[in-house]
């Protein structure tokens, strides 16, 4: 049985609730498919013993899907330049600069970064929208990496005269390593290619001077590469991988035995030619995002991918790009999105959001850079139909959930801008009210996490609907599907960390 919950409590009717239901039959691959990128708790079959046996090796949500433990993350071999490896290892796989380095193809890395970096010290314009500069990326992380660098802080990064920046003093801590291949999906909720799912690196910025963490991430999106060694590999293949981390056997998380695995793993996906084909040199990476306050005012979400200049495939540029599912922040509560979302509801008679999927978001009103609202009690801005709208509570909700800034919105989804936090050296991160729910409760009926284990968030809208969210379980539950060999998803994956 694939079934979707939307709890939509009104203040006007107290308890009362309604509840919209898609329903197929148990084998669990057919039939529309549940959305999770809008107000639910799932139940999913996978869980379920009646309809799947369950794995004999249960998916660790903190083993394999979301990896921040600082036996990890702070491992002093592979996060590191220290070259400190007695249990063996490669120094610095899992830094910035390394990773980087990886990805910038026969451009020299110190060049390729600068070159990203600079769209912040410059006003952009993408998809004909305008981002403006943001000029305190020079005095916060740019001016302190070039002293670091052994340069004078000033001096150009790009152009005559640049100086190099030393990546092995890049001022990025790893703050997590995820595994989505819950975002496998045949129909991407954007749009494109067949999602095989991915897999990312979490960095926060921190200052160099102090060591302190400062309020931005950069998170580094790798696609699951279709080969591995030369042999073809799918998101099933991908997943096993991964899955091997949940065996208690290899010790605890960061044991030598562990952290050897996850480093093969991770090897794989970010080495040149681990997709042969792509960009520069074969590189999976799928997009580099950011979110930050420290370089402006405001939190703003932006998104950069590999685009050629002119100087062949292997010599491809990280270059600003549009935030996807995204409109531009001008386009809010305007005739150009009611028109979008009007498409979309379900007054129109449109089949779009019946199952809760959702069209793409037209090309040409995507912006370059997304603007998260501040937190409550400040009367933020949300994503909405000119009043008086004709959406349902849900179908504004769902929409706004789907985009960077709506993801990324206390008043959304109650959640502090990142889903990751930024850490000190040697602190686990911690997470977002979306993604602390635990992620295989007990006590809840067959396939159900238990009650009162979601998060559950209030229609900013002021409606009265309260939208509830079990994402962890929701992780577990599609990995488990893959793992079951089953490729259609149980519920529609969101991008959220």
């Amino acid at each position: 049985m694939r079934k979707t919950s939307i709890v939509c409590a009104f203040a006007a009717l107290s308890i009362s609730a309604c509840t919209l239901d898609s329903r197929t039959s148990g084998s669990g691959d057919e039939g529309p498919i549940g959305e999770t990128a809008q107000a639910i708790v799932s139940d999913c079959d996978y869980l379920n013993p009646v309809f799947w046996p369950p794995l004999a090796l249960p998916v660790d949500f903190d083993r394999e899907l979301l990896i921040r433990d600082v036996a990890v993350v702070d491992d002093p071999c592979r996060t590191t330049w220290s070259g400190f490896c007695p249990f063996g290892g490669t120094p610095g796989a899992w830094t910035f600069g390394a990773l980087m380095s990886q990805m910038a193809g026969t451009t020299p890395p110190q060049q390729f970064v600068a070159e990203w970096l600079h769209q912040w010290e410059v006003p952009l314009v993408v998809n004909g929208f305008t981002a403006p500069a943001r000029p305190g990326v020079r005095p916060v992380l740019i001016d302190p990496w070039l002293v670091a660098s052994g340069c004078p802080a000033g001096a150009p990064i790009v152009g005559p005269g640049a100086c190099p920046l030393d990546l092995q003093q890049a001022p990025f801590r790893l703050l997590a390593t995820l595994n989505r291949a819950d975002l496998q999906d045949p129909m991407p909720l954007y749009g494109g290619p067949p999602s095989p799912g991915e897999v990312r690196f979490v960095f926060g910025i921190f200052d160099l001077p102090s060591g302190g963490p400062l309020p931005a991430t950069v998170i580094l999106e790798y696609r699951l590469p279709s080969q591995r060694g030369g042999a073809p590999a799918t998101t099933f293949d991908w997943a096993n991988g991964f899955h091997k981390l949940s065996d208690p056997s290899l010790g605890p998380i960061g044991s030598p035995s562990y952290l050897a695995v996850l480093e093969s793993l991770l090897t794989d996906i970010t080495s040149p030619g681990a997709e042969p084909g792509a960009l520069n040199a074969g590189s999976a990476i799928g997009q580099v995002r950011t979110n930050e306050i420290v370089f402006g005012p405001d939190w703003k979400l932006r998104e950069s991918t590999l685009q050629q200049v002119g100087l062949g495939p292997n010599a491809a540029l990280l270059l600003p790009d549009t935030t996807k599912q995204t409109p531009d922040d001008s386009l809010n509560a305007s005739g150009v999105l009611d028109g979008y979302l009007d498409a979309n509801a379900f007054f129109t008679g449109s089949t779009n959001l019946m199952d809760f999927t959702q069209t793409p978001v037209p090309p040409s009103m995507l912006g370059g850079e997304s603007t998260s609202p501040p937190p409550p009690p400040a009367p933020g801005p949300f994503w909405d139909h000119t009043l008086p709208t004709p959406l349902l509570p849900v179908e504004r909700h769902h929409f706004a959930f789907a985009t960077c800034n709506g993801c990324h919105s206390p008043t959304e989804l109650a959640t502090p801008f990142t889903h990751i936090d930024p850490r000190p050296a040697g602190a686990q991160s911690g997470v977002s009210p979306f993604l602390a729910s635990p992620p295989i409760p007990a006590g809840g009926p067959t396939g159900l996490p238990a009650p009162g284990t979601e998060l559950t968030v209030p229609d900013p809208a002021g409606t009265g609907a309260v939208f509830s969210y079990h994402e962890p379980w929701r992780r577990v539950c599609e990995t488990t599907r893959i793992l079951n060999g089953v490729a259609m998803p149980f519920t529609r994956a969101n991008g959220a960390h």
